[in-house]
């Protein structure tokens, strides 16, 4: 390619800025946009890494912390909600499904305890 393709499609920053202020956009990303955490919601068993959302991650860790104890869905859903992702009773199961489908061949590690809950098994 010849150097004035290359020209044509560099960006001018100040014609930029002042497109974006004419528009009334703001220049900083919103609220809505930026991340949970710079921290990545991965673990790794092994050689394959595992990726997470924010609920899953945290329930867990809510698990793993006590392995071998049983955890009510009560318990678990106050340790391990936010008020940008709130955790019911209800929607517990839901996310423990999520949880053990990602986990793959390492989702009895997530196990239900009878008229309990759940517990983590090392």
């Amino acid at each position: 390619m010849s150097d004035s393709s290359a020209e044509s499609r560099e960006i001018d920053i100040h014609a930029l800025d002042n497109l974006v202020q004419r528009q009334n956009m703001p220049l900083e990303p919103r609220a809505d946009d930026l991340p949970d955490s710079p921290w990545s919601y991965e673990i790794r068993r092994g050689l394959k890494p595992f990726k997470l959302n924010p609920v899953e991650w945290r329930i867990l860790k809510v698990l793993a912390s006590k392995p071998y104890h049983a955890f009510s869905p009560q318990q678990i859903a106050a340790a391990a909600t936010t008020a940008r992702h709130p955790i019911t009773e209800q929607s517990l199961p839901g996310h423990i499904t999520s949880l053990r489908q990602k986990l793959g061949l390492y989702a009895d590690y997530v196990q239900s305890v009878p008229h309990i809950g759940y517990r983590f098994r090392e």
